[in-house]
């Protein structure tokens, strides 16, 4: 009996297709097609397409090949169709593979069978210490095809990861070589005060950062967002956790070869629009004419200055800081070349890389090259060994005035001059520091970073279904930074007769080494059986962990012969040396149990135990458990009805405890360290050690608690929706409360704080061919409401940065603006009524809200004004394919987020006059809706830090864009290849956002500053936009 719901479900896409279908008809007056440009004799083949399990496929197109000419299947299946003997015939429907058949009898029908595409339900993602069925997990994960990141230019996997996954949050603030790695943030931030919030990030099981690897070796990605999926790495996976899975040789493919290039060039995304030397001037006057004072720039000598700027730029200069500045062209490149070799027992996969990113100014690089050798072994069909390694190698350079150069370029006059008709480089209006002279002279900074990685693995089957697996993974890495100052001359004139030395008058020179071995020991077994509808794995195991960091340094102070910048070459007058040491271990034990019946009902619980030497006695250890199910609602009988369009429809729900030993400043948290040093007496010196702060032996882990319920559906087999909402909570931060002053001592590090992160997400991916035409759309969406729970009545703020009860981490603290002060009524009532800061106020300036309501504005009046935590995240994808051709966008964004720039950045009349073109707007009595206050030197009533200087930050932006195309296999085949790839591709193209003009919404997003977020400064490396020419050949 046919199923007339699937008919009314079909109802809608078959007439939409068919009148589609029918539109597009070319039909000839004497009924023969002609849609080729031909007259063909019409001969209509007819025929059925069929399901597996025999069902109409009702709406389906059938095609054929190579013409304009289709028809559309109709609610028992049939169809009818023009075509000729020896054609072929293509048929698509959602959620099917495509089927095609020859046309070889005209005389009769002919019966398709179309099978499902199930590719999504079988696929296997990567958890911890195992592997899972997508479709059988029951914990929150998000997995990504390592194809996904290969398909573009990738430098830095982190910064790559930006959109790609709902509840993940990464911020990329700088586009410097070397230092544009993005900052992760998963399902919000969870503590404060300089605690870690990064995720745990582990390869192919082996804790490091993932942008080590090459992303054309990654097989996967697993994003472990709640309790119940990450748990299982306990103290170490409170913020989440990131598993990347590299390629392995493949034992069908006896051998072959990939080179994977790219090269191209980079550009600011943004950049302030500064005002020109006359445009200058004239603001300078009105801001001295609304301070009452004489303009020194008169109407005679603006004129003068402009035909003097063509003839004399010694004397009428016009620099653009930019242009001086940003010279580069930032070419960049990378190249992978990966080896596959295989036999009946032994698989390898090699790869060798080159990357170089230059700068957009001079003295600015990054290379790296590495190596990757997976290698698997199968002696005996019991025994699985692996050996794997990596070592890399990579050299940062650029000048140690790199950001002095980039605040400079966007905040000096452009009445200063740069470099004489002489050839000497000005230092007047400078203070000696002549931010291009420095770039190219003043010094260099070069870090190396050579990272070994080695893991070797014993997979032995004692039984069927029982495997016992041993891993051990050292880990090496040294950190050498080499950081010369050289001191410069400029001049005042273009004769040279004034002189002017840089800041520091002296050179100087920093040598620092550090080096860092980790050692990881891993011993699990793993026990899995099938014991008739009821499915059962076991995992239990244990771990050990740890951890040896030494660091050197050594300073000089003064050179004879400037350009040996060595440490023996510096005068030993002014010299110092340091060195530090810092080891802790973690003991684990860990288990796992999962339950399946009938691929319906699936129950997961996990345990693990953490015992961590960071802590004092009776506090070192943790239990982190955590529990999890899932109801397959689509596997029920109930569900048969719907099968075809219904392939999946999960519901799950889990709860969990994890930890977080990456707490404090300090390796020791719990302890006080001694200050050292010496006194004199008796024109002796003696050793001294005091003790400042009083030690806390109670301290503990931070314990985060999570509630997660989700849904995963997939619908027609083309259509994959999930859904979560969740609840965590974070206890236990550390935080320093007040203590009694007559103590004596600092206060110590106690377990108080408490944090709470709300928030849903969703992800929808759709993919569908039609004929020649591939088609793939995705989209995510996110929302996490951050809010501190508990300080113990206390408050922390770093400048504008603010956290306090009741508020977001990295909360803006400021003054509320309530707009302009429009008439000299509205000020004579402010000046006498509510006075702001003891100084008058002006028609033009900028008004406060009293808060406090003490009828007078001061800094007691600062609240909470915005926040840097975005509320919402988002991302889209369209994925374009025509049969060779291959087009991809990928959009990215922010929404409600705040950001806060000040000083010479944003505000007029601050250090000389720092201009830019919306200055141009400023207050006047006829213009009320200004972009900026009145113009003064005299009062610093409107640079306060206030809501004024606050704006959006939320942004859209065109992250990726790219066009390729797949070389026709007649072109390639006499070249003995098996596939070639050729495309251009653009990262960063637009940007849409409401935020200062100029500056990249992303600029207070800095990864070295304390909790990741430093407001108020613009001086960073710009964000960059790049393009780029790539290719992929497979031999």
């Amino acid at each position: 009996m046919k199923d007339n719901r699937k008919k009314v479900v079909c109802l809608f896409t078959l007439l939409a297709v068919s009148s589609a279908s029918f539109a597009s008809m070319n039909t000839h007056p004497d009924g023969n097609w002609a849609g080729d440009n031909k007259v063909v004799k019409v001969t209509t083949v007819k025929g059925k397409v069929l399901d597996e399990k025999g069902e109409p496929i009702i709406g389906g197109t059938v095609t054929v090949n190579g013409t304009k000419r289709n028809a559309i299947t109709d609610v028992n299946g049939n169809f009818a169709i023009a075509a000729k003997k020896g054609e072929q015939l293509t048929v698509s429907y959602i959620g099917y593979g495509n089927k095609t058949v020859s046309v070889d009898n005209l005389d009769q029908p002919i019966s398709i069978v179309m099978a499902e595409d199930n590719h999504a339900l079988n696929e296997v993602v990567v958890v911890g210490y195992s592997t899972n069925k997508k479709v059988n997990l029951s914990g929150s994960v998000s997995s990504l095809s390592g194809a996904t990141l290969s398909k573009r230019p990738v430098f830095n996997v982190s910064s790559a990861l930006q959109g790609m996954a709902a509840g993940v949050t990464v911020t990329t603030q700088s586009g410097q070589p070397g230092g544009n790695t993005g900052n992760i943030r998963i399902r919000g931030i969870g503590t404060f005060g300089g605690d870690s919030a990064e995720p745990l990030v582990l390869i192919d099981g082996v804790e490091g950062s993932m942008d080590d690897v090459d992303p054309n070796i990654i097989e996967s990605i697993s994003v472990l967002k709640d309790a119940a999926s990450a748990s299982i790495y306990g103290s170490r996976a409170a913020n989440g956790v990131i598993l990347v899975t590299t390629k392995r040789g493949n034992a069908n493919e006896r051998f072959g070869i990939v080179y994977k290039g790219y090269v191209g060039f980079q550009k600011p995304t943004a950049l302030p629009d500064k005002v020109d030397a006359i445009e200058y001037m004239q603001l300078e006057n009105k801001a001295y004419e609304n301070d009452g004072g004489k303009a020194p720039y008169s109407d005679e000598y603006i004129e003068e200055y402009k035909k003097g700027m063509l003839t004399d730029p010694d004397k009428y200069p016009n620099t653009d800081w930019q242009d001086l500045t940003l010279t580069e062209h930032g070419f960049n490149q990378g190249h992978t070349v990966t080896m596959t070799n295989a036999s009946q027992k032994v698989t390898a996969l090699t790869s060798f890389g080159f990357d170089e990113q230059k700068g957009l100014v001079v003295n600015s690089a990054y290379r790296r090259v590495y190596l990757r050798n997976n290698m698997d072994f199968k002696p005996t069909k019991r025994l699985h060994i692996k050996l794997d390694f990596q070592v890399s190698n990579a050299n940062k350079h650029n000048s140690p005035y790199e950001e002095h150069a980039f605040n400079y370029m966007n905040t000096r006059t452009p009445i200063i001059v740069n470099r004489f008709s002489t050839g000497l480089y000005n230092g007047s209006g400078l203070m000696g520091n002549n931010p291009i002279l420095l770039l190219k002279e003043g010094g260099n900074v070069r870090k190396n970073t050579i990272r070994t990685n080695l893991a070797a693995s014993l997979d032995y089957t004692l039984l069927k279904g029982w495997n016992i697996v041993a891993q051990f993974t050292p880990r090496y890495y040294t950190v050498n930074t080499h950081t010369y100052k050289n001191s410069v001359t400029t001049y005042g004139d273009p004769e040279g007769t004034t002189k002017f030395k840089s800041a520091e008058g002296y050179n100087t020179l920093s040598e620092a080494s550090c080096r860092y071995f980790y050692w990881d020991a891993q011993l699990y077994s793993t026990f899995n059986r099938q014991l008739g509808q009821h499915s059962i794995k076991l995992m239990a195991g244990m771990e050990t962990e740890t951890y040896d960091g030494k660091t050197l340094s050594a300073y000089r102070q003064g050179f004879n012969y400037p350009q040996y910048d060595v440490i023996n070459a510096g005068n030993i007058e002014n010299m110092n040396n340091g060195g530090n040491e810092a080891k802790w271990a973690i003991n684990s034990y860990f288990g796992r149990i999962n339950y399946n019946y009938k691929e319906r009902y699936l129950l997961e619980a996990n345990l693990r135990t953490d015992g961590s030497s960071r802590f004092a006695k009776g506090h070192r250890y943790g239990v982190f458990p955590s529990f999890s199910g899932a109801w397959r609602i689509s596997e029920e009988p109930f569900m048969s009805k719907v099968a075809s369009q219904v392939q999946n429809l999960k519901l799950r729900a889990s709860w969990g405890k994890l930890g977080n030993q990456n707490i404090g400043s300090s390796y020791y948290p719990a302890i006080s360290s001694l200050t050292t040093g010496t006194f004199s007496m008796n024109d002796k010196l003696y050793p001294l050690a005091t003790l400042t702060s009083l030690a806390n032996s109670d301290l503990t882990w931070e314990t985060s608690t999570m509630t997660d319920v989700g849904l995963d559906a997939t619908l027609f087999n083309c259509l994959d929706i999930t859904a979560d909402w969740y609840y965590k909570t974070t206890d236990g931060i550390l935080m320093k409360l007040d203590v009694p002053n007559i103590i004596g001592f600092g206060a110590p590090y106690q377990n108080a704080g408490k944090v709470r992160n709300v928030g849903w997400e969703i992800g929808v991916n759709y993919h569908h061919s039609f004929g020649d035409f591939t088609l793939g759309l995705g989209a995510t969406l996110s929302d996490v409401h951050n809010k501190i729970t508990d300080m113990h009545g206390t408050t922390s703020t770093n400048g504008d940065i603010r956290n306090q009860k009741g508020s977001s981490i990295n909360s803006i603290y400021g003054l509320i603006c309530d707009g302009f002060v429009n008439s000299q009524a509205e000020a004579d009532e402010i000046n006498a009524k509510c006075p702001q800061f003891g100084a008058k106020v002006y028609p033009g300036d900028l008004k406060y809200r009293d808060v406090n309501h003490d009828h007078k504005i001061t800094t007691d009046d600062k609240t909470i004004i915005g926040s840097t935590i975005p509320r919402y995240t988002y991302s889209g994808t369209v994925n374009m394919d025509y049969k060779n051709l291959h087009l991809g966008l990928f959009f990215q964004g922010v929404g409600k987020a705040d950001g806060y720039l000040n000083s010479y950045y944003v505000m007029p009349c601050y250090q000389g006059g720092t201009y830019r073109k919306e200055h141009l707007d400023y207050w006047t009595e006829e213009n009320h809706n200004a972009s900026t206050p009145r113009l003064s030197y005299a009062s610093s009533n409107n640079t306060y830090t206030s809501s004024f200087w606050m704006k959006s930050s939320a942004y859209l932006r065109l992250k990726n864009i790219q066009l390729g195309y797949n070389l026709p296999q007649k072109w390639i085949a006499p070249l003995k290849l098996k596939s070639a790839y050729l495309y251009v591709n653009a990262t960063n193209l637009f940007t849409w956002t409401n935020f200062w003009q100029g500056y990249d919404p992303e600029v207070n997003y800095d990864a070295s500053a304390t909790d990741g977020v430093a407001l108020g400064s613009a001086a960073n490396y710009p964000q960059v936009k790049t393009f780029t020419f790539g290719v992929e050949i497979k031999f």
